[in-house]
């Protein structure tokens, strides 16, 4: 008489490659997720960054008086509107969910720049490294990049900088001839810490 179904071995053996299939579809929508993710970030910020350095002196005269830039850049229409949360108008947010700040520096006897630091609170060496190669393509209208660590960390709050190509004198890191080691090496910065912000900065005179 001929038997029907199956036996229990033959269930196990699928179920385990059943179980395979999954975590290799699984493992590939995260990779192909974060991919995405940072895509968008460099759409994200890169926009803001592009309209900000391109027409940084319309921005000095609106907003001479202000630290913080976001409102401004709010009512401009430079921030995509993804980015804008109603928590915080002086914060907004990339697609890892960072928080970003936008801040025109006003120290008197202390050269005027513009900056944006975004906070880096997870999948760090993969931003990092993100937030490098965009830097990179833009380095001829940056002043430089730097990490900014935890108020609280012994060795030093602003650390490892690298430079835009005007200011990329007297044996400075320059931004434009970063290797993927040396980023590598850079991102470094905010391991071991519990807060870091990776910096963008482009000064108003463009000199050094």
């Amino acid at each position: 008489m001929r038997e029907c179904g199956r036996s229990m071995v033959e269930m196990l053996g699928v179920l385990a490659i059943v179980g395979v299939l999954s975590v290799g579809a699984i493992a590939g929508y995260s990779k192909a997720m974060m991919k995405y993710k940072l895509n968008k970030q460099t759409e994200q910020i890169g926009s803001i960054l592009d309209y900000a350095t391109l027409h940084y002196d319309n921005l000095d005269r609106l907003g001479h008086q202000d630290y913080n830039m976001a409102p401004l850049f709010s009512k401009l229409g430079i921030i995509p509107v993804e980015m804008i949360k109603d928590q915080n108008p002086y914060y907004i947010y990339d697609v890892f969910n960072n928080k970003v700040s936008l801040f025109h520096n006003l120290e008197p006897g202390i050269q005027q720049y513009f900056g944006m630091a975004i906070f880096i609170n997870q999948n760090t060496y993969d931003i990092c490294m993100n937030l490098f190669q965009m830097s990179k393509l833009r380095s001829a209208l940056l002043w430089q990049t730097m990490f900014v660590r935890d108020n609280e960390d012994v060795s030093g709050e602003h650390t490892n900088r690298a430079f835009g190509d005007a200011h990329c004198t007297n044996n400075r890191t320059c931004l434009k001839d970063l290797s993927l080691s040396q980023m590598h090496e850079l991102c470094k910065t905010c391991d071991d810490t519990t807060s870091c912000s990776f910096q963008i900065l482009w000064n108003m005179e463009r000199v050094s």
